[in-house]
């Protein structure tokens, strides 16, 4: 059986808000939000989720929350910009805070680091393609 990646979903405290945020900060759009307010998903080539920490807590028991002011998860959410330096400051103007400030990698690939309103760390980089 043949299986690949389908998406992130992460637990946030207000599914809404944080899809508010991603919108104001990255220019994402909703694209569903259920009628409890607890998933909500945007548009996009793979889909990002947000789903209300109570309403995943009953489904798979405890885990650790991501919260601005502890550190962040071992993962980062991904977005792809032709003008990260432009991507980099809206996101910040929007309440992201400011991580790493963008910069050019040996691999030609510009990239900034940023976390969102629930901390969540998100790297801000230019498109780039695997050999």
């Amino acid at each position: 059986m043949k299986t690949g990646f389908g998406g992130a979903i992460v637990y946030v405290p207000d599914a809404v808000a944080a899809a508010a945020f991603y919108e104001r900060a990255f220019g994402m759009e909703r694209k569903f939000v259920s009628d409890s307010n607890a998933y909500c998903e945007m548009h996009g080539a793979l889909p990002l989720g947000f789903v209300q920490e109570a309403f995943a807590q009953e489904g798979i028991g405890a885990f650790e929350r991501n919260r601005r002011e502890a550190k962040p998860a071992g993962i980062e959410l991904c977005v792809v910009s032709e003008d990260v330096d432009a991507a980099f400051a809206r996101a910040v103007q929007a309440g992201a805070a400011p991580v790493a400030e963008p910069h050019d990698k040996p691999w030609g690939q510009r990239v900034s680091y940023v976390r969102d309103l629930n901390g969540v760390l998100v790297e801000i980089c230019s498109p780039w393609s695997v050999p």
